[in-house]
C-alpha cells in the first residue's frame, strides 16, 4: 500500500442531504420567499428530533425543532413533496381569535370529534408574527392517545413497553377548510398544554439545506 492510498482511507465521504425527512441535529434549513414573513430568506438549525407516538411505527410522527437565535418552529416531512412547519402559541393568542369555550370543547374527551373553530377578527388583523399561520376557520378530524418520545426513532422501533422516556398526552388536531393549515394541542398530565398553529409548504419552499459540519 503506499501513501497515497493511505491518505485515500483517511478520507471521510462528504454527507449529501437532500430531502428534510434526513436532517440530523446540527445540519442547517435555508427558507425562500415565505408567505410567514419570520421565515423568509432566513436560515434554521436543528437543535432537536423528537417523536409523537399515535399508535405504532406506522402511525409515528417525526418533528425537528428549527432555531435561528430569534425564533423556534417546528418541522415535520408530510410526503415527498410537502413539509408542516409549526409555530407553539401561548393560550393567549389563540384567545385572541377563538373562543375559549370552543377550545375547551376540543379538549373534552367525551365531547366528541366534530368541533369547528371559527376566528372572532379577521386573520388580516393578525400581528405580522402570526402571518400566514393561522387561519380564519379549523374543523376538528381527530382526537387521540398519544406519547411523545425526545428522541429520533426514524431507523427503529418504538419501545414495546413504557419504559419511563415516553410522556402521555392528549393529542387532538383541526385542520383548515383548505388543507393549508392547522391547529394542534397536545395536554400532558397535570394540564400542561401545548398548541402549535400549523402551515403546510411545498418542498420548493425549502431553499436550500446544509449538513452540519463533519469533523
Amino acid at each position: 500500500m503506499g501513501l497515497f492510498d493511505r491518505f485515500k482511507e483517511k478520507q471521510v465521504a462528504v454527507r449529501q442531504l437532500d430531502h428534510p425527512r434526513d436532517l440530523l441535529v446540527g445540519d442547517m434549513v435555508d427558507f425562500a420567499l415565505m408567505n410567514q414573513p419570520g421565515l423568509s430568506h432566513k436560515s434554521f438549525q436543528v437543535t432537536q428530533i423528537w417523536t409523537l407516538d399515535l399508535g405504532g411505527d406506522k402511525q409515528q410522527r417525526i418533528y425537528f425543532q428549527l432555531e435561528d437565535g430569534e425564533a423556534t418552529i417546528r418541522l415535520r416531512v408530510v410526503d415527498q413533496d410537502t413539509v408542516e412547519l409549526g409555530l407553539e402559541v401561548y393560550p393567549e393568542i389563540l384567545l385572541a381569535f377563538f373562543s375559549e369555550a370552543d377550545i375547551a370543547g376540543i379538549l373534552d374527551a367525551d365531547s366528541g370529534v366534530n368541533h369547528h373553530l371559527k376566528a372572532r377578527v379577521s386573520v388580516q388583523d393578525a400581528p405580522q408574527e402570526l402571518v400566514g399561520w393561522v387561519a380564519e376557520k379549523y374543523r376538528q378530524e381527530g382526537f387521540n392517545l398519544a406519547y411523545r418520545y425526545d428522541q429520533d426513532y426514524r431507523d427503529r422501533s418504538l419501545p414495546e413497553y413504557m419504559d419511563g422516556s415516553e410522556e402521555g398526552c392528549d393529542f387532538a388536531w383541526l385542520f383548515s377548510d383548505d388543507r393549508q393549515h392547522a391547529l394542534e394541542f397536545r395536554v400532558f398530565d397535570g394540564g400542561r398544554t401545548e398548541a402549535h398553529l400549523c402551515a403546510y409548504i411545498p418542498l420548493r419552499k425549502i431553499d436550500a439545506l446544509w449538513p452540519a459540519k463533519q469533523t
